[in-house]
């Protein structure tokens, strides 16, 4: 499936639902109060519209508008001032056929960021071990322990590409497994990944089908290295290591007793050294 002809993917923000907007010193500043205390930002009329729109429920930041005076879509003016109140905005991600969220990432932090990005083709993803799955009244909630985030799973095509992740599992091979647009998958998977529930795995290296039969070292191309010999360990006293299953044992030489006399011996012309002696008149 493709995003052309199926639904696509929509990306909104809110504001937690314990946050309030009051307003600041003067018509140039806002307050967000929130769990972690007031945190206040220089805003305009674009930025407190859209706070306030924020409040009510998610919304999608290329609905804003423009920035009066520049003709700049209101997204950019927006995007650095959410990322100061990161801890304060949740994150969701839905379809365009209207039938609600998908599932939604809330702050649990105040040092919570999300940073959403590409989701690699050639990696594999799996949840977090120790992700705990509760059902509750507003959905599937996912949690793990010391996570900056919990997530809400809204719909069952969420809770298929979260079951896609039990274990190791490539983002495309979600896609041809799950009767869902590829964008919308793709874009499940990263959010579970900002969102601290699901981990990168690296791929398993390929190992060779068979063995090398033979290995050179420093030989010529084709000329196979000799094998060493069969070496026999533990053998039985007398018997020299080294000898094919079956071989005769030939015994060593017998040495003489101690007080032997000593063998002759030979010159470098080969010959008995007793030819230092003179030889017997026979005449």
């Amino acid at each position: 499936m493709s995003d052309t002809d199926e639904h696509q993917v929509v990306h909104l923000w809110s504001l937690d639902e314990d946050v309030v907007l009051v307003g600041g010193d003067d018509d140039f500043e806002t307050v967000l109060s929130g769990r972690w205390g007031a945190q206040r930002l220089k805003t305009d009329g674009l930025v407190r519209e859209a706070l306030r729109r924020m409040q009510l429920g998610p919304v999608r930041l290329t609905n804003v508008g423009r920035a009066p005076g520049t003709g700049a879509p209101g997204c950019l003016i927006l995007l650095p001032v959410l990322r100061e109140v990161a801890h304060l905005v949740v994150r969701t991600i839905a379809m365009d056929d209207l039938l609600g969220p998908l599932l939604s990432a809330h702050p649990l932090s105040r040092d919570a960021v999300f940073r959403l990005g590409a989701v690699p083709a050639d990696r594999r993803f799996r949840l977090v071990v120790g992700t705990s799955l509760v059902l509750r009244a507003d959905g599937l909630v996912m949690e793990v322990r010391d996570s900056a985030y919990r997530v809400v799973v809204h719909r069952p095509e969420a809770v298929w590409i979260v079951g896609m992740l039990t274990r190791p599992c490539r983002a495309e091979e979600a896609v041809a497994a799950l009767p869902l647009p590829a964008g919308v998958t793709r874009g499940v998977i990263g959010y579970l990944l900002a969102a601290g529930m699901a981990v990168t795995v690296d791929p398993l290296p390929e190992l060779p089908a068979d063995p090398p039969s033979a290995v050179t070292v420093d030989s010529p191309p084709g000329v196979p290295v000799d094998p060493l010999p069969a070496v026999a360990v533990d053998s039985p006293p007398g018997i020299p290591v080294g000898l094919a299953p079956g071989a005769p044992v030939v015994p060593p030489p017998a040495l003489p007793p101690p007080d032997a006399p000593a063998p002759p011996r030979y010159g470098p012309s080969g010959s008995s050294g007793l030819s230092a002696f003179p030889a017997p008149d026979v005449s």
